[in-house]
């Protein structure tokens, strides 16, 4: 829970942002692609989905990891765009939601009143590497062994079966097959998800995400200005960021505190409890990640996640959907564009639009990703958005 007398900026700033616009490219190799030809990519697809022009912007955000100095700027030449202010942002694997509540942010405070988030990467392969990791990376605690330790103790503490982790993935690949923006769309059996390469007991390859490439990106439009332009949602309503700096302990593998702080911020600042949220795109790095996390959101109560994995209350048609889109097992992890992707598909959600995988009736849904290099992310972002 929020400690006493702490007040998130969320808390401070009211006014909605709608989305005007979305766009991205399909998540993938891109081996004959630049970073710069995806992300025009998504920012003309965007602009076209909002029916506005380069003119019409006023300010642009950024995300990315990897890719070199003044993205923003180099994606943004190629277009014609005026000069404009651009502001690039790196939050590791939270980076492009990031973006998003700084493009909400500018918004609410009334800096802007039209501005365009984008989100991209190029990936290699292997693993995540960090220009400066910390001393448990350094000694070989990669992000597969992080993960793989928290499932160990949830599977100690709470008796959580193997059986809970694979059907995650299951369920990814069922929703992915109906995405054609997700990379990896044949469905899997849970035996199969069991029998693939195990990477870090107990997941097995079928259970962790891929590298991949791709953009997206959205416009974000002032409720004043939406509203004389006679223009609609679906609506940012708030956006929570909680970061965690590692004494070097942790005190409980089984709860990402982080996500747990923004998740009860966004709450507190909307009034929109879990048991309202419709929709979910959350950080599903790998299995045991999204399965946390159920717990970390209050989707459900702490010890209890598998058993929304096993009755089918994550996938379509049920509860409360999550990763409708496939989410990153399926789509891949372009790390500054997976954020942003993750409005996409809500924003998709929100309208009624997500053809062959739509949320009936979808009203809230919730954004979620992380990013850092502990067992515990550095950087999480909960964002609520509403249809109305």
């Amino acid at each position: 829970m929020i400690g006493a007398g702490h007040v998130g900026l969320s808390n401070m700033i009211e006014g909605k942002a709608a989305i005007l616009g979305v766009g991205m490219t399909p998540f993938g190799k891109h081996e004959d692609r630049t970073v710069e030809d995806l992300a025009r990519a998504a920012v003309v697809a965007a602009l076209a989905d909002a029916g506005l022009g380069r003119d019409d912007v006023q300010a642009v955000f950024a995300a990315h990891l990897y890719q070199g100095e003044v993205l923003g700027q180099r994606v943004l030449r190629g277009l014609g765009f005026p000069e404009i202010p651009v502001l690039n942002l790196e939050n590791a694997c939270a980076g492009g939601s990031s973006a998003v509540r700084a493009g909400w942010l500018a918004i609410a405070a009334g800096q802007y009143d039209r501005v365009l988030v984008i989100g991209a990467e190029k990936m290699g392969r292997g693993l995540i590497n960090f220009v400066n990791p910390d001393l448990e990376q350094a000694m070989g605690i990669t992000a597969p062994a992080q993960y793989a330790l928290a499932a160990r103790r949830h599977m100690h503490e709470f008796g959580t079966p193997v059986e809970g982790f694979a059907e995650i993935a299951v369920k990814s690949r069922y929703h992915a097959g109906r995405n054609p923006n997700a990379w990896f769309r044949d469905p899997v059996t849970r035996d199969e998800v069991l029998a693939s390469r195990p990477i870090a007991e107990p997941l097995t390859l079928l259970q962790c995400c891929r590298n991949g490439s791709g953009a997206a990106a959205l416009v974000l439009a002032s409720e004043k200005w939406t509203r004389a332009h006679g223009r609609g949602g679906p609506w940012v309503r708030t956006s929570a960021l909680a970061s965690w700096m590692s004494d070097g302990t942790q005190k409980d593998l089984t709860d990402f505190g982080a996500t747990r702080r923004a998740a009860i911020e966004a709450y507190e600042a909307t009034g929109i409890g879990p048991d309202a949220v419709d929709a979910v795109e959350l950080h599903d790095a790998f299995t045991c990640g999204e399965l946390l996390h159920y717990e970390g959101l209050q989707l459900c109560a702490k010890g209890e996640g598998a058993r929304l994995a096993l009755d089918g209350t994550t996938r379509l048609g049920g509860r409360v959907p999550v990763n409708v889109s496939g989410g990153l097992l399926a789509k891949s992890h372009p790390l500054g564009a997976t954020g942003v992707a993750q409005f996409c598909e809500l924003t998709w959600q929100l309208r009624g639009t997500a053809t062959g995988r739509q949320v009936e009736d979808a009203r809230v849904a919730l954004a979620h990703s992380q990013g850092g290099v502990s067992l515990e992310a550095g950087a999480t972002c909960v964002t609520l958005l509403t249809r109305d």
